[in-house]
């Protein structure tokens, strides 16, 4: 257990940075697939963080997902601060609904929609905030939540199974 917890240590900065550039290629391939005013937003990243949180003590994982939002600013929006105060705050929240709520496939699945639901809310939340996008409540609900929470609901009945397997989680 330890050793494979040393070995997440080593390997999970290289996982997140790839994540991040795979959920970009998911979200640009799945926009071009369909001629429709939506945005599917891949939250692989947010999943990982998330499995992560099982095997990963809370300050490794903060400080990781700290320095995983500011390259995903950087590299995605050219304003440093949306991902860079959201994954910390994301992950806390993570570690507080995993003390409380038992891990298991159907826990997990409903854990991430709230997580993906989070950061949607909070990214757009802040977008307006600094005058970064205009948008209507419809507009985001209708355009970037439901199509982005139809994708990640599928990615993760996909890969939870896997994922558990791959952090060592038994439940």
């Amino acid at each position: 257990m330890r050793q494979k917890r040393k070995y997440l240590s080593y390997t999970l900065p290289l996982i997140f940075f790839f994540m991040m550039l795979i959920d970009g290629h998911i979200s640009s391939s799945i926009l071009g697939m369909f001629s429709v005013p939506m945005d599917f937003t891949s939250n692989l990243l947010l999943m990982f963080l998330m499995f992560a949180t099982f095997q990963m003590e809370k300050p490794y994982l903060v400080i990781w997902s700290s320095v995983i939002g500011l390259i995903y600013d950087s590299y995605y929006y050219n304003v440093i601060g949306i991902n860079l105060i959201l994954l910390p705050i994301i992950v806390l929240l993570m570690y507080g609904v995993f003390e409380h709520v038992l891990p298991n496939t159907f826990t997990i699945i409903l854990s991430f929609i709230v997580f993906v639901t989070s950061l949607s809310v909070g990214r757009v939340f802040l977008l307006v905030l600094f005058k970064l996008t205009h948008t209507t409540i419809l507009d985001f609900f209708a355009r970037t939540l439901a199509p982005t929470l139809v994708l990640n609901i599928l990615l993760i009945s996909i890969l939870v199974i896997p994922l558990k397997k791959m952090f060592n989680l038994k439940k």
